[in-house]
């Protein structure tokens, strides 16, 4: 059984300074659906009202699948049965009207209960672990030039700045199936869990800036450093940043416990499946 622990969570998320919309959905649930915190961030493609239907209904769909499953606990499995649900809420969707086709979503959640966190993600929105002055990227970056990494085909260096970084292989909605990827990790005193669209590494913020201000302060206040920090390099993309963090003797005397709702959702609007209207213009 894992052992109780104490969380911080906030998050934000932005627009950013050069799209119309955003097509970010982020939400992060407290003592709900059988854990005790559940994250989630969603980065929509597929053009302004596509990309954030396609978001939205990918992170309604997931929450609403754990908060009716009826079951409790941070397992993987759980995790992966209910983005497949979602894969086929925002695929069904796309297919309603030609407008919306090809439209899909990054999807990345981390569910904790106790100690034990478990992980499962579609795409490029990436998640992190930070540990004792020390960083992990804990998510699987489906990207094209990643995957042509874990093939061998090409170099890490190579990735970095190839041209194809942002087209995507494995995405929500866009294809009838997806191989997710999943992943259980058991939590530390003092660790901290980053979730974020690519729009903070589009905007040219390092995993090492944001972690500098993210623990500058309250969890909020460093996630608005963040998100200002974004707008002023540019924010050529919308910037979303969710954050847990387990309280541990090291830090307890430093840092407050963010207020946070029993419920709490941004950018997010009530989709009714499977009949969809056409987005207004």
């Amino acid at each position: 059984m894992s052992r109780a622990v104490k969380l911080r969570l906030a998050f934000g998320t932005d627009p950013g300074l050069q799209r119309q919309e955003n097509e970010d959905s982020v939400l992060v649930w407290k003592e709900k659906a059988g854990v005790d915190a559940l994250l989630v961030v969603c980065d929509g493609m597929g053009g302004h009202a596509a990309g954030r239907l396609a978001s939205s209904i990918a992170v309604e769909t997931f929450a609403s699948t754990l908060a009716g499953d009826g079951g409790k606990g941070a397992d993987p499995n759980r995790l992966r049965e209910a983005s497949i649900r979602t894969n086929t809420a925002v695929h069904m969707a796309s297919m309603e009207n030609p407008e919306w086709q090809g439209m899909g979503s990054t999807l990345t959640v981390v569910a904790i209960e106790g100690s034990k966190l478990a992980l499962v993600n579609v795409g490029d929105s990436p998640a992190y672990l930070f540990r004792d002055g020390k960083y992990r990227l804990i998510s699987q970056d489906h990207s094209w030039p990643a995957e042509q990494v874990r093939l061998g085909v090409i170099k890490p260096e190579d990735a970095k700045d190839h041209p194809m970084k942002h087209r995507l292989t494995r995405a929500i909605g866009v294809w009838d199936q997806i191989a997710s990827f999943t992943d259980v990790i058991d939590l530390q005193p003092g660790d901290s869990v980053v979730l974020c669209s690519d729009g903070v590494e589009t905007a040219g913020v390092s995993v090492e800036e944001m972690w500098a201000m993210l623990t500058e302060g309250s969890l909020e206040d460093g996630i608005r450093k963040v998100i200002d920090r974004c707008r002023e390099l540019g924010a050529p993309d919308n910037v979303t940043v969710a954050v847990a963090t387990v309280e541990g003797e090291r830090d307890r005397d430093r840092m407050r416990l963010d207020r946070i709702g029993k419920t709490q959702v941004l950018s997010i609007k009530t989709v009714t499946m499977p009949k969809l209207k056409a987005p207004e213009d």
